[in-house]
């Protein structure tokens, strides 16, 4: 994913056959990593009203993410915004709302799959065992991350 151009409201950029399959697949793959709500406290008193506000949170949270899952297919699936390039690949134009919208659903991605590895300190060397089990969270942090990187390039002003 490279950028093509930047304006104050818009980003272009050209995505190869390869980055539109990838970008696509880990969107497709963030039901598979859900956030592990935090509760709001490990307070036993009052603990009747914690749980039901702890619901409430869980519920607004669940919403927010399904409504910016829809915004984001919106985007990708609008042939105006994401369209096919000749001889290949594709063209993605985003708004600065598309932008930061793609971002934070690529973010939810990441951190799911972080929290399903068991939340490791990359930074101190902790390194999650590669398995079968956990390759696809692996694969989907690391990816997410470049695409969040890319993004965030584009939306600070640096060219890469």
């Amino acid at each position: 994913m490279k950028l093509l151009s930047r304006d104050p409201d818009r980003l272009v950029f050209r995505l190869t056959k390869r980055d539109h399959e990838a970008l696509l697949t880990v969107l497709r793959l963030g039901p598979l990593f859900p956030r592990q709500g935090k509760p709001i406290s490990r307070d036993a008193a009052g603990l009747e009203k914690l749980r039901a506000a702890q619901d409430d949170l869980d519920a607004a949270l669940a919403e927010h993410r399904g409504s910016r899952v829809a915004e984001v297919e919106a985007l990708i699936a609008d042939p105006a915004r994401c369209a096919p390039l000749k001889p290949s690949g594709w063209k993605l134009t985003l708004s600065t709302a598309g932008s930061e919208a793609l971002l934070q659903l690529l973010n939810e991605i990441r951190v799911g799959a972080w929290e399903k590895l068991g939340a490791p300190d990359f930074g101190a060397g902790e390194r999650p065992k590669i398995d079968e089990e956990n390759l696809l969270g692996l694969w989907a942090f690391q990816l997410s991350e470049v695409f969040q990187g890319v993004l965030l390039d584009a939306l600070v002003g640096e060219d890469g």
